[in-house]
């Protein structure tokens, strides 16, 4: 198989993967066969499902060595070096492991602070030519942190409340970075790229002032837009932007502490309409409360 031949070429000391719940069953089942195939690398999963279900997780796979929790990037460099130094994993922040039978975690890390701190994604790594060929887009992150404490997101126990940006300079190097790569619409995949309006704004401004020609989308709340706003995102190259109106039930909309009206839902839309962006809206079916009607 493809992953044999990998493993057997590249003889790695550490396999990492990452999985949302939707997925995470097959992650494991990789975990599993990277087991089989090197019973020696050690085996380290990130992302949402593990950060909120290590011990479960650790318990039910075997194959499976370290969960990283949160954010990965300072944690998993540490967890490289200890591997390769030999070290006890308790060294490193951020972690769950199996120590014999027993699933172990050390002090949780802090979020990133100052994100411009982080290099450019290694995308040189990847084989992009396969994105490509399919039609993909690319995707890139602007900010973490989300202020709002919608019931059913993990964005805000994920990457915290307060919102951290990067600059808007680094943020247009990278998307000038990737307008060369040949890609059709590049992803702004935020949990909420309006979530300050003038910071918005200087990234769009950025892009103005460089004459950079590149398509762009990004998620909103209804509550976070004007049109003002969505001009300039238009200007700059913004042809989407997809808002989470989840349900057209008031009540469930407070149930689920989503503090956004019908109302606004619609004037975000028409805004939209105003403005020369498509506006799309995503909902979730069986919230508490909702019935067949």
């Amino acid at each position: 198989t493809a992953l044999a031949k990998a493993l057997a070429e590249f003889k790695p000391a550490l396999v990492g993967l990452t999985a949302v719940t939707m997925n995470v069953d097959r992650a494991l089942a990789l975990a599993d066969a990277v087991k089989r195939l090197a019973p020696g690398a050690v085996t380290v999963m990130g992302g949402p499902h593990v950060t909120f279900s290590a011990r479960e997780t650790l318990e039910a796979c075997p194959a499976l060595d370290v969960a990283v929790l949160g954010e990965g990037e300072q944690t998993l460099v540490e967890l490289c070096r200890a591997v390769a130094a030999g070290n006890d994993l308790d060294t490193v922040r951020g972690i769950a492991w199996r120590s014999g039978h027993e699933v172990r975690f050390t002090p949780r890390r802090g979020f990133i602070r100052d994100l411009d701190r982080l290099p450019m994604p290694a995308r040189h790594l990847l084989p992009l030519g396969r994105y490509r060929a399919l039609g993909m887009p690319l995707s890139m992150t602007t900010s973490r942190g989300c202020p709002h404490a919608c019931i059913f997101c993990v964005g805000r126990r994920m990457v915290g409340a307060r919102v951290r940006f990067r600059s808007p300079a680094l943020v247009v190097d990278e998307l000038e970075q990737l307008a060369r790569l040949g890609f059709h619409q590049v992803n702004l995949a935020d949990d909420l790229f309006t979530a300050d309006a003038p910071r918005c704004a200087a990234v769009c401004d950025e892009v103005l002032r460089r004459g950079l020609q590149v398509k762009w989308t990004s998620f909103a709340r209804v509550d976070t837009v004007t049109e003002a706003l969505l001009r300039r995102m238009r200007a700059a190259g913004c042809t989407a932007v997809s808002f989470g109106i989840e349900s057209g039930n008031a009540g469930i909309l407070k149930t689920i502490k989503k503090r956004i009206t019908l109302d606004q839902g619609v004037a975000a839309v028409g805004m939209c309409a105003a403005a020369g962006v498509t506006p799309f809206a995503s909902f979730i079916l069986g919230l508490p409360g909702e019935t067949p009607d």
